[in-house]
């Protein structure tokens, strides 16, 4: 049997929906960049991932040269991390879970809420991982445009629900945009039963917030990163501020140890440094 007859006799055991999935473009690192332009890269200036160029606090690098123990696992459930979190958060350490960064949060709730054909509404332009990880799990994007102001059309959302609809991201601020989606039209989208997830990766250049509007619904779902205000990208981390009874069923699916040790010292001392960050 020749290697393709093998790759063939593979493939079809792939779940066809993956066999047929266009892959995430990530952005291109900046090393690699440097090198394929031909340009070094302390002369790069570098926007395309929204990283902070200042980097992160000094506390951060400090800790992590000292820690001694990266040999043992983290504290799967996070416990001190998310009672010092809420503090800054607002809400109860029972609202609070970490992930790999945004993203992995991101995938881990379509796990939890989609069956395959189930729809998520998708109001572009927006961040390209909500129909990303949709497709990953064989559901159906709804694209619902934005108006000419960028701003998200409510009536259009309200109408393209139906009993397959499962979930509703809102990127807030924007992102690629940059504008904010007003509380009330959350609230209104939340009204209609159906998951409302409000990506708030950039919250602390808006400083407008759902966070507080967590324990008074069960369909709400808040996350936020380390990645951008921390300057944390490269150490993947980040958390969602959740209903108790989402909590428990996100609990089940979370892979244990999903945030290194490395990556909760540096949330610790980001958290010690507010003034500075």
């Amino acid at each position: 049997m020749s290697r393709d007859d093998h790759e063939a006799g593979y493939s079809r055991l792939i779940r066809r929906h993956i066999v047929d999935l266009d892959p995430y473009k990530p952005i291109v690192p900046l090393e690699v960049l440097a090198e394929e332009i031909g340009i070094a890269v302390e002369k790069l200036i570098k926007l395309d991932g929204n990283e902070n160029p200042y980097g992160c606090s000094p506390r951060v690098q400090q800790a992590l040269a000292r820690y001694p123990l990266y040999h043992i696992y983290p504290d799967s459930a996070h416990q001190q991390l998310r009672e010092m979190l809420e503090h800054y958060v607002g809400v109860g350490a029972e609202h609070l879970v970490f992930g790999s960064g945004s993203d992995e949060l991101i995938d881990l709730v379509l796990r939890l809420y989609l069956e395959p054909g189930d729809r998520v509404i998708n109001c572009s332009p927006t961040f390209g991982m909500y129909p990303y990880c949709t497709a990953v799990y064989n559901g159906k994007i709804v694209e619902i445009p934005r108006d000419n102001n960028y701003a998200i059309d409510v009536a259009s959302v309200k109408a393209a629900i139906d009993e397959r609809t499962k979930v509703i991201f809102i990127a807030n601020p924007n992102n690629p945009t940059g504008n904010i989606t007003p509380q009330s039209d959350i609230i209104e989208l939340l009204d209609s039963g159906i998951v409302v997830v409000v990506d708030e990766a950039y919250y602390e250049f808006s400083g407008i917030t759902m966070a507080s509007k967590v324990p008074m619904y069960d369909n709400l779902i808040v996350l936020r990163s380390f990645s951008k205000w921390a300057g944390l990208a490269g150490l993947r981390v980040g958390y969602g501020i959740m209903p108790k009874s989402v909590i428990e069923y996100f609990n089940k699916i979370k892979p244990p140890y999903n945030v290194s040790v490395a990556a909760l010292i540096a949330v610790k001392e980001s958290l010690a440094d507010i003034e500075y960050m």
